[in-house]
């Protein structure tokens, strides 16, 4: 079973930021914002900010702060390369880890 990293190169190949769930949030418009200042001031890192405060890669972090999420839109995950490289259909939950926790 595949436990996921949480680093830039997961950020990146995530899903979550097209994902229907969280489209229409506003929450997870404001941490995008947030994120993107900071990258564009911290270049050289790795990671800027804390895993709480990046909207995706879920299945490596857990539960969202967000609480406008919208869960009757079809999840994303089992599309996605990070879920597919890390073989997290072995794992629980098997998707919308926003909602459910991390993958374990």
């Amino acid at each position: 079973m595949g436990k996921v990293e949480f680093n830039m190169e997961n950020v990146n190949k995530c899903l979550c930021k097209i994902c229907g769930v969280q489209k229409d949030s506003s929450c997870v418009k404001g941490k995008m914002k947030i994120i993107q200042e900071k990258m564009a001031e911290d270049i050289d890192s790795a990671i800027p900010v804390q895993p709480s405060d990046v909207p995706g890669l879920y299945c490596a972090s857990g539960k969202t702060s967000c609480d406008d999420l919208y869960y009757h839109e079809e999840c994303k995950c089992m599309d996605c390369e990070v879920f597919q490289e890390n073989n997290l259909m072995e794992n629980k939950p098997l998707g919308y880890y926003c909602r459910d926790g991390k993958s374990i």
